[in-house]
């Protein structure tokens, strides 16, 4: 019911029960939730999985409505902070700490990582905020044992790694400049060897690279600076990273590279000031939004998406029930949002034609192999190898048990996608397939009303597939539902909780009204887009634009107003 094969990825990382749990909880507790006796509360459930090596990114997470407001809760905070929106996020944190379920390490860890950052804001003494800090990092572990050897030694969930940045960046702020280098050195040592991938998720390596190039930087040691520096900027032109620390940087590299005489072309640093001068300008305090924050993605409302679903297949509490539940039991979850006993949600999700596990990753398997395939089959289809993902692709479709849906519609959309990207496929063929695909949980009749809904993973990746190069006629069908999609639940929170799916969203709906010949539509998306940060923090970011990988339509980028008096080679 999990979803999450938390053995198996353990196992694969090599790391045992006990130390998997240390300083969270026993064996015991671990064995069990492996072993599928519980769920975990979401943030542990995020904790093991991060500390076996591994990033929530690719799950659709389904919450009952306790764990989905804390999510909101969590992500409202965050958002209110990278606004600048400081007695907001005041009164958000303290409502936070009532909510039920915000009583345990974690939760804690969370309310200290998120009051740093408000009390820096506020310009709180650099001891109450390393209080603060120190006290959500003795949740977890031994603080007698402090020291930059312990990155060496243990596995560490995010929200402790997030703490260890604060604390090292306040031993910087207080003097401690020396000390402070030892710890952005190991974080560097242990990000490299646990890969690219770890990283970004953990979007920490760029701010420690910053730092620490800032300090060499004070002792006149560029050549040292420099490395670092290009290694962060290389990552910050990846999706989910900042720009705001992208141009801090940008900057810092031009300054050493001219110290260290090295000619810097005159192009490169007039974009630069460009970037710098939208980011600043236009921003909403952009230049002290550079630090990392704990994004939840994916994440649905059990209660929601079952309401909306049963009413949109317009069946009855007494026609969805059966003989899974009694009709009072669904009643009273979709009121309330309790959470439903794993077989009841499971017929009942069954029902409705959705996956019922918690974390839904893309395929349904015993196996870990096969979703070990699944990752392998992923990233050859982003690094362009196009026959390698087709191999892996085959791989699984022979193998996964078809009578499960999300393994049909895995089987569906992949094998479409993966054959018209490689030429063997037309527009027409490949379009036809993706409707019948949506066409089994979506039925064409009352076809609008079905996209104002929470859509599933390959619903939401068929809908982006269909819109991101339409043409003719299908343009008029399809802008309707992308605006159904989009407005359904575009708010600072949600738009947050979902954020790649938005920034898709907001261009494919820019680019159709471009092709209806409506450019004055278009400009108004796309700069709903720029007002939300979308082309700015996620998939569609300044730092790809720059680095010349952005994808988009010309006319997209001539429609952003900081892109006008940029030249057409230096942006695409």
């Amino acid at each position: 019911m999990l979803g999450i094969p938390l053995k198996e990825i353990r196992e694969t990382a090599g790391i045992g029960q006990s130390r998997l749990g240390e300083g969270l909880c026993d064996r015991g507790v671990i064995r069990t939730y492996e072993e599928g006796r519980g769920e975990p509360e979401k943030l542990f459930a995020d904790a093991l999985v991060q500390r076996a090596g591994k990033t929530m990114n690719s799950y659709d997470i389904l919450l009952d409505g306790k764990e989905y407001e804390l999510v909101r809760q969590r992500t409202w905070i965050q958002f209110c902070l990278s606004r600048g929106k400081l007695h907001a996020a005041e009164r958000a944190i303290q409502d936070y700490r009532v909510m039920p379920g915000t009583d345990d390490k974690l939760q804690r860890q969370f309310l200290a990582f998120v009051n740093e950052k408000l009390l820096r804001r506020q310009g709180a003494s650099l001891r109450s905020r390393m209080e603060v800090v120190c006290s959500g990092m003795s949740e977890t572990f031994d603080m007698k044992t402090l020291s930059p050897g312990v990155l060496e030694k243990r596995v560490f969930h995010l929200l402790e790694l997030f703490l260890l940045q604060q604390y090292a960046v306040l031993l910087e702020e207080a003097g401690r400049g020396t000390e402070a280098v030892c710890w952005y050195e190991a974080f560097a040592r242990r990000f490299g060897r646990e890969g690219q991938e770890s990283v970004n998720q953990h979007k920490l390596y760029p701010l420690i690279a910053y730092r620490m190039a800032e300090y060499y930087g004070k002792i006149g040691k560029f050549q040292e600076a420099l490395p670092c520096i290009k290694k962060a900027l290389e990552l910050l032109c990846c999706p989910k990273l900042f720009d705001g620390l992208y141009a801090m940087l940008k900057e810092m590299e031009i300054k050493f590279r001219e110290k260290l005489g090295e000619p810097v072309a005159k192009e490169e640093k007039d974009v630069f000031l460009q970037l710098k001068k939208f980011l600043w300008e236009n921003g909403e305090i952009r230049k002290e939004n550079y630090d990392p924050v704990y994004q939840e993605s994916h994440c649905y409302s059990v209660n929601a998406m079952m309401l909306e679903r049963r009413r949109l297949q317009k069946r009855t509490r007494e026609g969805l029930v059966g003989n899974v539940c009694d009709p009072r039991t669904l009643e009273r979850q979709e009121k309330t949002g309790s959470k439903l006993h794993k077989r009841i949600r499971k017929g009942l999700f069954e029902e409705l034609g959705l996956s019922y596990l918690k974390y839904d990753r893309g395929i349904e398997s015993g196996d870990y192999g096969d979703s070990l395939i699944y990752e392998q089959m992923l990233q050859a289809f982003d690094n362009g190898g196009q026959e390698r993902a087709w191999y892996l692709y085959r791989k699984l479709a022979d193998k996964l048990d078809m009578d499960k849906l999300v393994n049909r519609q895995f089987e569906k959309y992949w094998g479409t996608e993966l054959r018209f990207q490689s030429g063997r496929l037309g527009r027409g063929e490949r379009d036809q397939n993706l409707w019948e695909m949506l066409g089994w949980t979506m039925p064409e009749e009352g076809e609008e009303q079905f996209f104002s809904c929470w859509l599933t993973k390959y619903e939401r990746q068929a809908l982006i597939s269909l819109a991101w190069d339409c043409e003719g006629g299908e343009i008029q069908r399809l802008l309707p539902l992308l605006k159904r999609q989009l407005h359904r639940n575009f708010n600072p929170v949600g738009q947050r909780i979902v954020a790649e799916y938005y920034d898709k969203l907001l261009y494919c709906i820019a680019r159709g009204y471009l092709e209806i010949g409506d450019s004055v539509r278009a400009g108004q998306y796309v700069t709903l887009a720029v007002r939300q940060g979308a082309f700015g923090e996620r998939g569609l970011s300044w730092g790809w634009i720059f680095s010349g990988r952005f994808p988009a339509d010309e006319r997209i980028l001539h429609l952003v107003p900081f892109c006008r008096g940029i030249g057409e080679g230096n942006v695409v």
